[in-house]
């Protein structure tokens, strides 16, 4: 079950987080090994209401922000163009338990992701990811996500390169 996330659920969010960057570092992705995402930043995501959780048998599995308005790091993109300029959702945080690869869980979060839009009457999407993490690159491409070129984060820790994915809802 997916369901907007509390802030009772921090704990559990915070340890699939960490959970998550032991897993990224196994696999050779630079992502996630730093500071970001802070706890803060899933907390306030929880603030405002654009985060959430799959849960099942009262266990936090996976997570996803899945946030509107301008993501400022967009503005500019390198080697490409957006698809469409239009209002968009933006994609944050995607992550699934260890223990849980492999049992669908990214693709049912992605798809809420895609019925949120329709509903939100905003039916565009955009998401980025590490150059090497593979496996989101195949994700994002099996949900229809077409690569745009990539962006630069706001300054931080570790690469900030990081490649630009969108795709229309209908």
């Amino acid at each position: 079950m997916i369901r907007k996330a509390t802030q009772q659920d921090i704990t559990a969010i915070w340890d699939l987080r960490v959970q998550t960057t032991q897993l990224l570092k196994q696999r050779g992705i630079d992502q996630w090994q730093h500071q970001n995402p802070t706890y803060e930043t899933f907390v306030r995501d929880i603030q405002l209401g654009e985060f959430y959780v799959y849960e099942k048998d009262g266990k936090i599995i996976g997570m996803v922000s899945i946030k509107s308005g301008i993501e400022s790091t967009y503005n500019v993109i390198y080697d490409g163009a957006w698809g469409y300029e239009h209002d968009y959702l933006t994609i944050h945080r995607l992550a699934v338990h260890k223990n849980y690869l492999g049992q669908n869980i990214a693709d049912e979060l992605l798809d809420f992701a895609d019925q949120l839009a329709k509903d939100k009457h905003v039916n565009y999407i955009r998401i980025d990811t590490y150059f090497t993490n593979k496996y989101a690159i195949k994700l994002f491409e099996k949900h229809g996500y077409i690569l745009r070129g990539w962006i630069i984060l706001e300054p931080g820790e570790g690469d900030l390169k990081r490649l630009a994915f969108d795709k229309w809802v209908d």
